[in-house]
């Protein structure tokens, strides 16, 4: 089994969720080894992804923006999502009011 890190700016998130999650989903896809994420962090502007290898279905994986402004919304918007079979992986925060959610979706 092996093990990978791949890492990204906020400030590429920022710029385009849709591009930087197609780059998510290739990176893990597109290869001889085939990734799924197995954790995410944020240190200062650096959000940081580990993945492991994997041989089982694959996923789609999407940043998206957290549109709820309380904790009871954002666990409404969590609990949405997992109803629709979206899983979320994490939560990244842009500023003081902007968050990005980086979730997974089965094939």
């Amino acid at each position: 089994m092996n093990f990978k890190i791949v890492k990204y700016n906020i400030d590429d998130l920022v710029v385009d969720l849709k591009e930087m999650s197609q780059n998510l989903t290739d990176t893990c896809y597109k290869r001889s080894i085939k990734w799924k994420v197995t954790g995410v962090c944020q240190k200062g502007d650096v959000v940081i992804i580990a993945l492991d290898q994997t041989d089982k279905v694959q996923n789609d994986y999407f940043f998206a923006d957290v549109k709820a402004a309380t904790v009871e919304d954002i666990e409404q918007e969590i609990r949405a999502h997992w109803q629709s079979g979206i899983y979320l992986l994490g939560i990244i925060t842009i500023n003081e009011e902007e968050n990005v959610a980086l979730y997974r979706r089965e094939k």
